[in-house]
């Protein structure tokens, strides 16, 4: 791929890690806000590998989109 589509991905990347952590925060229905976590965090994985980090980038979507996320529905499946 060029230069020029990798700017242009990471961008629309970097948009939609800002909306979705503004959905996050502005969200009244804590299921809606999870699901946009899960978004930012997914996204945020796509940078990491556009920037070279392969490694860095498996292991947020494994750890954090992953694991903490089911730990955080089952919290509010309890509510």
């Amino acid at each position: 791929m060029k230069a020029w589509g990798l700017y242009r991905l990471a961008r629309r990347t970097s948009l939609r890690v800002s909306a979705s952590a503004v959905v996050v925060i502005g969200q009244r229905s804590p299921m809606y806000s999870a699901f946009a976590l899960v978004v930012t965090l997914c996204s945020l994985s796509v940078i990491f590998a556009l920037l070279g980090s392969p490694f860095i980038a498996v292991l947020q979507v494994i750890v954090y989109a992953g694991a903490i996320m089911v730990l955080f529905l089952f919290v509010l499946m309890l509510l």
